[in-house]
C-alpha cells in the first residue's frame, strides 16, 4: 500500500512565529514519520531564497519543495522541476496600486527589492517571518517570481485583487501573497505528486495561502491557531504550534504511536 505524501506549510506550522524555531517534539516527528516510509515535503508561500536562508531544507532529508505557492517547484535533490514567472503587465499594475495607496511592495526576482523604504507594515511583517528587508530598488522588467505587499492587518486587498493575471492570499500578519492566477500550493503538490507517482497527501497548514492544498488533500490539519476560515475546511484541528502540535495530530491521526516517540 503507497501511503500518502505529507506536505507541511513553513511559518505557523513547522516553525513558530516567536522563536522562528522547529521544536523538538516536530523534529522527531519528522524523523519518524520519515523512518516509516512518509514521503515529506516543504509547501511554503517562501520564495527559494527565503526558504533557504530558514535552514529547514538542510535541516532535514525532504523529498520535494513547493515554494513561492506553487510557483516554483524543486524535487529531493533541490533540482528545479517547475518555475513561472509573473507577467510583467500584472507587475506594473500591482505596483501602480501599491503606489496609490503608499504601500511597500517587495519584488521576488533574483535580487530581491523592496519599492519604498520600509514602514510599520513591512517591520511587523519582518518580525512575524524573521526575514531579512532587502534594499530600495525599482522595476525595470526584471524577472519576477512573486510580490508581496504590506498593508494593515485584516486588510482585504480588494484593489490588487482586480489585477488581470494575479492571485492575492492576504497573510497571517501585515502583508498580502501576490502570485500568479491559476498557480497555489496545490498545483506544485500536483507536480510533485506526479513526479514521484502518488495519488494522496495530507497537509499541515495555517493560513489563507493553505486552503487550495488542503481543498485536495485527503486529510488536511489545521494548526490550534491557525486563521478561522482555513479551521473550518480542516478535516482536523490540532494544537496550536508551540503546544506540539504537529506531534499531537499525527499521534491522534495514527501516523505515528506513542511507543515509538523516544
Amino acid at each position: 500500500l503507497m501511503k500518502p505524501m505529507i506536505f507541511f506549510d513553513v511559518d505557523g506550522t513547522l516553525r513558530d512565529n516567536v522563536n522562528h524555531q522547529v521544536c523538538l517534539s516536530t523534529q522527531k516527528t519528522l524523523q519518524l514519520l520519515k523512518k516509516k516510509g512518509y514521503h515529506m515535503i516543504i509547501s511554503s508561500g517562501r520564495g527559494l531564497d527565503s526558504l533557504t536562508k530558514t535552514g529547514l531544507m538542510d535541516m532535514f532529508e525532504w523529498d520535494g519543495f513547493v515554494c513561492n505557492n506553487g510557483q516554483r517547484v524543486l524535487d529531493a535533490n533541490k533540482h528545479e522541476i517547475f518555475h513561472a514567472l509573473m507577467d510583467p503587465q500584472a507587475v506594473l499594475d500591482v505596483l501602480d496600486i501599491a503606489e496609490k495607496y503608499h504601500y511597500a511592495v517587495t519584488l521576488k526576482s533574483t535580487q530581491r527589492v523592496i519599492t519604498k523604504e520600509p514602514d510599520a507594515y513591512v517591520l511587523q511583517t519582518q518580525q512575524y517571518f524573521q526575514n531579512q528587508i532587502p534594499p530600495v530598488g525599482t522595476y525595470c522588467g526584471q524577472e519576477v517570481d512573486a510580490m508581496i505587499v504590506y498593508g494593515p492587518l485584516g486588510y482585504d486587498y480588494a484593489p490588487f485583487q482586480k489585477v488581470s493575471g494575479v492571485h492575492v492570499l492576504p497573510g497571517e500578519s501585515t502583508y498580502a501573497d501576490v502570485t500568479i492566477a491559476g498557480l497555489s500550493k496545490a498545483t506544485g503538490i500536483q507536480k510533485l505528486m506526479h513526479l514521484l507517482g502518488l495519488q494522496e497527501y495530507i497537509a499541515f497548514g495555517d493560513s489563507l495561502n493553505d486552503v487550495d492544498m488542503f481543498q485536495h488533500a485527503s486529510q488536511s490539519v489545521a494548526m490550534g491557531q491557525s486563521n478561522e476560515q482555513l479551521k473550518s475546511i480542516a478535516t482536523f484541528i490540532t494544537k496550536p504550534i508551540d503546544e506540539d502540535g504537529i506531534y499531537y495530530a499525527c499521534l491522534q491521526l495514527g501516523l505515528i504511536e506513542e511507543g515509538e516517540y523516544e
